[in-house]
């Protein structure tokens, strides 16, 4: 192929001269950077993937795409309009951008990633699923008070949600102290 550009736009003609990629896109990377096979596409500011056959696998619709396997395998961070996501190997949305925040996936349980909405936390898994919604202002680290149990903190009030998601103990008490202090 070779690379040609037209109006400002570039795009790719095969060695008969054959247009295999519109002259469309404001940016081509190149093949690989991001994904084998797949070249990284600029359209009017807006990020996607094309083919080594000139498909589009991801059409142009986000505004940052990181590097593939930077937070889970085969997934990569997208931001689209101010909220994060991932899309997997395939080109599928995995996780829709909605979350404001998403953390490294095991950072607080093996598996999982802190996701926030409106400075509400909650969690989604590495297959993309939100297992506790964004509903607390804060969550301590896993195991930190009782095993398997994580402290959770909204409007002031403290409970607590296991290593499953659940809600173990509805945030209603001002103060917690460690387990054990009084009594085994």
């Amino acid at each position: 192929w070779a690379f040609v550009e037209k109006g400002g736009l570039t795009g790719f003609i095969n060695t008969d001269g054959i247009e295999i990629v519109k002259t469309q896109y404001n940016k081509i990377s190149l093949f690989g950077d991001f994904q084998e096979k797949w070249a990284l596409v600029d359209k009017g500011g807006l990020l996607g993937f094309i083919d080594q056959n000139g498909n589009e696998i991801v059409v142009p619709q986000y505004d940052k795409i990181a590097q593939f396997g930077e937070f889970q395998e085969n997934w990569a961070l997208i931001e689209k309009g101010g909220c994060l996501g991932f899309i997997n190997n395939e080109g599928i949305e995995i996780v829709k951008p909605v979350y404001e925040k998403i953390q490294p996936f095991g950072d607080f349980q093996e598996k999982w990633a802190l996701v926030e909405v409106g400075k509400l936390s909650g969690f989604i898994n590495n297959e993309g699923i939100e297992i506790v919604k964004p509903q607390y202002d804060k969550i301590q680290p896993l195991s930190e008070y009782r095993e398997n149990w994580a402290m959770v903190e909204t409007g002031g009030l403290l409970g607590f949600i296991d290593n499953a998601g659940i809600e173990i103990v509805k945030p209603q008490y001002k103060k917690i102290d460690s387990f054990g202090e009084y009594k085994e």
